[in-house]
């Protein structure tokens, strides 16, 4: 009666292109995008310039992975980091 949910799509794992990057820990490539780590691995940076949050420090590459697939896959971020965009005022 219902059809099947769709099967999830299987995307590469990172790859690591540097054991010390800009950052001091390792750099990653995923889809396109780099993620610099600083040591140890759990702050890392998205480097992805039509992204949103490009720029910007999170937790491991496992919480950047899936911002990226979300970005490039549908063009748009996780419902709970809605981007707050202010209106001009009214003069």
């Amino acid at each position: 009666m219902f059809p099947d949910p769709a099967s999830p799509v299987a995307h590469p794992k990172p790859e690591q292109t540097a054991a010390a990057g800009p950052l001091g820990g390792p750099s990653y490539t995923y889809r396109g995008a780099t993620i610099d780590c600083q040591k140890g691995g759990h702050v890392c940076r998205l480097v992805m310039p039509d992204h949103p949050l490009h720029g910007r420090g999170f937790g491991v590459v496992g919480t950047i992975t899936p911002l990226v697939d979300l970005w490039l896959d549908e063009r748009r971020l996780p419902n709970y980091m809605r981007l707050a965009v202010s209106k001009p005022k009214k003069r």
